[in-house]
This record gives C-alpha cells, structure tokens and sequence, in this order.
C-alpha cells in the first residue's frame, strides 16, 4: 500500500528549487525618510543607508515556480550594515492561493517577515493605477499612480527602457533575519542574513505616486516616516535568488532585544496575551 505520507527522496531533492517568482505585474515605489525616525525602526546594528530612501511595492506573482499565483506587497528602509547595504522589510503581506506556500518558503527559507492578509489590490487602466494591501479591515498602505514621469524631476532607475525583447537585470538585496524558537529559551540563535535576489525587468513605465499608509496594533505600517515620493514604476519582471549569506550572529543574551523590533513584521499582539477573541 502507498505511503502518502512519505515523501521520496528524489521529489524531496526537488523543495524550492530554483525558486523563482516569475510574470510579477504591479509597482515599486521609492519615498524619501525622515532619517532619525526611520533608525529608531531598524534593529541593532541596523543603520540607515544614505541618503535615507524607503521602499514600497505591490504586485501579483503570476507564475512562482513553488505554488500556485499569489499577491504580494510590502514596505521597507535602505539600510545597510558593515558595508552591506540592503532592504530590511518592516512587513510583508500575501493572499491569493500560492500566500500560504509564499509565506512559509519566505519565512523558513530566508527570514522574510511575512504574514497573509484579506486583500491586495493591482489595478492599471491606461494611465491611471491604484494599488493597496488590507489586513484587518484596515488599509494598511494605498498607492494612487499616473503613468509618465516620477514626483522628482531628474530621478531615473537602472530599469528605464527595458522591454520583454531587451530586458534589463538589476541587482537587490535585503537584509534579513533568521532565528531559532525554543519552548525554554525563547527567541535564539538569530542571524542576518544577506539576500541577493535580482530582478529582469521586462517593462517598465515611470509613475508619479500618492501613498496614504495606516496602522493597526498587529501592523504598524504607518510609522514608516516618509517626507516625499521619488517616483514610482508600473512594471513587469522576473525575480528570483542567487545566495543567502550570514553576515552577523548575535549573542543569545541580545536576541531579546533585537527581536523587539523584528516582533511585529512576523506576529500579531494576540501571541502576547491571553484574552484575544474576534467574532463576526
């Protein structure tokens, strides 16, 4: 009798092999921070990358090589530590029927700070686009977009002109955190971890952006302190990683601490406390 619980070994060899989410569709937007505000959100050693740029995007992933098509989205600081520089996620939010499988590779694999969500929205009709991701009955962030040039004259991303004949790679990164949880000792055993994940871009449209974010107590995506929007792209790439390395491992005394920042992006409140009921 077949053992459906078995996974063989050849199938096995196969988990998130060349894990790629491929045909993503939606946006990216690049904000200018307020840069004191935007430190006392990173964790130790964190520090703000100069000149102090946050990150936004929300897309569909048409085609991931590891599940079924998903939404995505999140935001972020340009922060860099020992000469890295790399995006550190403050949330990231999934749904649709690949999220799960997303989720879990994301957060297993490479520390991403992940959860699912009720909504994502993409949405382009000629010019005009409108994007937003909502969790909780609130709208956590809402980007209104006009295709054709950025907020800020004179802004340009390596991406400009590509096309799915000629299309353009650029490289990216984050810097991630990976850790251990034990019934005892809590939070230990945590790492940052440098993720090189590039980008083929096969068409891109210059967009001025107006971004509205909100809070709740389980996702604070309104603290993200941003003073202005660069600019903003409608585009169409392939994405995938090429490495994750281990640039810092802390002292297990310290994982406390550090995991006061990181608690919110991977958790709700509810983990917190005892009395937490929702009924509808």
């Amino acid at each position: 009798m077949e053992n459906k619980v078995f996974v063989p070994m050849d199938r096995l060899a196969n988990f998130m092999k060349n894990g790629a989410m491929n045909h993503q569709y939606g946006i990216q937007v690049f904000v200018n921070l307020d840069t004191e505000r935007a430190q006392a959100l990173l964790p130790p050693p964190l520090k703000v990358a100069d000149p102090g740029m946050g990150y936004i995007y929300i897309v569909n992933i048409r085609e991931p090589t590891f599940g079924p098509w998903y939404m995505e989205g999140g935001i972020g600081i340009m922060a860099e530590y020992n000469g890295v520089t790399g995006l550190h996620f403050l949330g990231l939010m999934l749904s649709g029927p690949g999220a799960l499988m997303g989720m879990i590779s994301g957060r297993e694999t490479s520390g991403l700070p992940k959860k699912l969500c009720e909504r994502i929205h993409v949405e382009r009709l000629d010019r005009r686009g409108h994007c937003f991701i909502e969790r909780g009955g609130v709208r956590l962030v809402d980007v209104e977009l006009d295709m054709g040039r950025y907020n800020q004259p004179g802004f340009a991303t390596a991406q400009e002109g590509c096309s799915r004949a000629n299309p353009i790679v650029t490289g990216g990164g984050c810097l991630n955190f990976r850790y251990r949880i034990d019934p005892d000792a809590g939070f230990n055993g945590m790492e940052i971890l440098a993720y090189d994940s590039p980008t083929r871009f096969t068409a891109w449209d210059p967009a001025t952006a107006k971004v509205t974010l909100n809070s709740t107590p389980d996702d604070p995506w309104g603290e993200l302190p941003i003073v202005s929007v660069i600019g903003a792209g409608w585009m169409a790439s392939d994405n995938w990683v090429d490495s994750l390395t281990t640039l810092h491992k802390y002292p297990d005394a310290q994982v406390p601490e550090v995991m006061q920042y990181l608690f919110t992006g991977r958790y709700d409140q509810c983990t917190l406390c005892r009395e937490h009921q929702v009924y509808e």
